[in-house]
């Protein structure tokens, strides 16, 4: 081989498709933890008011809703801390995606400023 010529490397491509489960949501957090069988698990959670269990409402003469008189005394109040899903992950993957947020986290500041 001539000594200035570089050597090619091999290539693959990768085809990125999405899955029939494949969805977007919101997250407000997360929360993480290591399994019994060493993989990195993170399960994203979102926040909302809670629904109440019922609602109760006047009736009207005609039978229609009239005005909302209060919720069912078996209602919950506060927050509720909806979790979404987890992933599963072993280590290296888990540094990949926090390279991954890192360089994300670079980028929107640099978009930002």
């Amino acid at each position: 081989m001539h000594p200035l010529k570089m050597e090619e490397k091999k290539q693959i491509t990768i085809h990125n498709i999405k899955s029939n489960q494949y969805r977007q949501i919101h997250s407000d957090g997360a929360s993480a933890g290591i399994t019994p069988s060493g993989l990195i698990n993170i399960s994203f959670y979102s926040h909302r008011n809670v629904i109440p269990k019922g609602t109760i409402f006047e009736l009207e003469n005609d039978g229609r809703l009239g005005k909302l008189v209060g919720i069912t005394d078996d209602s919950k109040s506060g927050i509720v801390r909806e979790y979404d899903f987890g992933v599963h992950m072993d280590v290296n993957t888990c540094k990949s995606i926090r390279d991954l947020m890192d360089e994300k986290i670079k980028e929107y500041e640099k978009l930002t400023k």
